[in-house]
């Protein structure tokens, strides 16, 4: 992925099996919300492919992507301002009948029923009723990843889920995809996140890009005794001070 002549992805492969959580890691600019951007279909990629099912949907922009399963949320939660916090969780709903339908799919739970079981599990049932303006940042951002859970979506791409997060709103936030990852098997997550602590908490594998390639890929405690990446996240003298102080 090429913007000018700076390269932001180069050979950049990523799998998402069905039912597993991986995240995505490394410091600022290695690529990683390019990478979502090329994932959702907002950045066409100049080369290689991106396929669902072994389809290829290289072609096709965020929104036929949304409604093939492919959903995501953003750094700064983007909500409807006009609509409550429940009725833009319930956007999610309209999001999964639409893609029934597109599937001639009867679903066996009901929708609404199931918005209401994600909304508590994310504890904001306080602000369902407020308009975006008079929630806090935490719980807007916590309610549009609940809106992307509440999609069903095949894939889910959740970019810095918890940045301008406080402490106790990240325990809360990992609590919650935790009980979301038991509760949906099936479900491909893209996890992206500055806080490598918190992704190898839900995500048993870990890709780490820097300046757009490949770092490191493996398990998260295989990741995080990589060297290259410690040294990437805390440049070469702090990382030999840390495997000092650690051996």
């Amino acid at each position: 992925m090429r913007f000018g002549g700076n390269t932001a992805l180069d050979e950049v492969g990523l799998t998402l099996p069905r039912g597993e959580w991986t995240g995505l890691i490394g410091p600022n600019g290695s690529g990683k919300t390019t990478m979502l951007n090329v994932l959702s279909g907002i950045y066409v990629p100049q080369a290689g492919r991106t396929t669902l099912d072994g389809v290829g949907i290289g072609s096709l922009r965020p929104g036929p992507r949304s409604r093939l399963g492919v959903v995501r949320t953003f750094q700064h939660p983007q909500l409807a301002e006009s609509l409550t916090m429940w009725e833009n969780v319930l956007l999610g709903v309209d999001l999964r009948r639409s893609r029934d339908r597109r599937g001639r799919v009867a679903s066996a739970e009901d929708p609404v029923a199931v918005a209401r079981k994600v909304v508590d599990i994310f504890g904001f049932t306080a602000y369902a009723d407020h308009v975006p303006s008079q929630a806090p940042y935490g719980v807007r951002k916590i309610a549009e990843i609940a809106r992307a859970v509440v999609a069903s979506p095949k894939v889910l791409l959740l970019d810095e889920p918890a940045a301008g997060l406080s402490r106790e709103e990240r325990r809360e936030l990992i609590a919650a995809l935790a009980v979301i990852r038991d509760a949906r098997p099936d479900m491909a997550v893209c996890l992206v996140e500055h806080d490598i602590r918190l992704v190898a908490s839900v995500c048993p594998t870990i890709q780490v890009l820097n300046f757009g390639k490949v770092l490191a890929s493996g398990t998260s405690s295989e990741v995080l005794k990589d060297q290259s990446v410690i040294e990437a996240y805390l440049g070469k003298s702090a990382a030999r001070l840390n495997e000092g102080t650690t051996t």
